[in-house]
């Protein structure tokens, strides 16, 4: 009797409005990319970390974030179906060769702009990648960059290192995404600091289309997630997650 009671109680909270019967594990890496993800150790912020509860909050499956995990483990698991959600990667950066096609695209969730960055007086003509051919750019080491077989990679450890290089005119410009630029300049004034790294804006040489990555099990979900991303961008919520964190 006990037991046929548990088996209704359990069949009563699934039909309960609002129960979530099913969670999806979404990858987190254990590298920033500030402002889209800000990981400090087990720490998780930024522009892509808020999204994702966003999402979470208009389906009816539980989203959870994995443990932050090196890049390249998150995508042997998500190749391996343990993680069924990648957030927020563009199709040129995954390539399904050898993965046996795994993935499937939402719509397009953000698009990221890098642009060019100068020295003061240090600005050169640009109308295409073609224009970089043998020019000092700086990178930061281990990204990949549209047009890189023109120039030469000047790398630095990161966005700051990228920006101290085009600053002091060790390069003749960088290579910057443009609403890292704008956290950076944020966080800088907020920090009250006496010098900010002297640079210029230049124009946007490459863009992005950052969608989410499902696994191919999730078929079925494909609709409900692109639903859910178009209602959070008309509504307002993705714009003000992204003003939060590139003012």
């Amino acid at each position: 009797m006990t037991r046929v009671l548990c088996r209704a109680l359990v069949a009563a909270l699934l039909l309960v409005p609002g129960a979530r019967a099913e969670t999806l594990t979404y990858a987190v890496t254990d590298e920033s990319w500030a402002p889209y993800w800000i990981v400090d150790g087990a720490r998780v912020s930024g522009i892509l970390h808020d999204f994702m509860l966003a999402l979470d909050q208009r389906l009816p499956e539980q989203l959870q974030a994995s443990h932050p995990l090196p890049p390249l483990r998150t995508q042997k698991l998500f190749r391996e179906g343990h993680l069924q959600i990648e957030c927020c990667v563009s199709k040129s950066w995954r390539s399904d060769r050898g993965q046996m096609g795994v993935s499937l695209w939402t719509v397009p969730v953000l698009q990221a702009e890098e642009m060019l960055i100068f020295a003061p007086g240090r600005r050169f003509p640009y109308q295409s990648l073609q224009d970089l051919r043998g020019r000092s750019i700086a990178t930061v080491r281990g990204y990949g960059y549209a047009g890189s077989e023109y120039f030469q990679r000047n790398d630095g450890a990161d966005a700051r290192a990228l920006i101290y290089l085009v600053a002091q005119g060790r390069s003749e410009a960088g290579i910057l995404d443009r609403l890292e630029w704008r956290y950076l300049q944020h966080q800088n004034s907020q920090s009250q600091a006496s010098r900010w790294e002297e640079v210029e804006e230049g124009p946007t040489i490459n863009r992005s289309q950052l969608r989410l990555r499902l696994h191919r099990d999730q078929a079925g979900r494909l609709e409900a997630f692109n639903a859910a991303i178009r209602a959070l961008q008309a509504d307002g919520t993705l714009a003000r997650i992204v003003a939060n964190y590139a003012p």
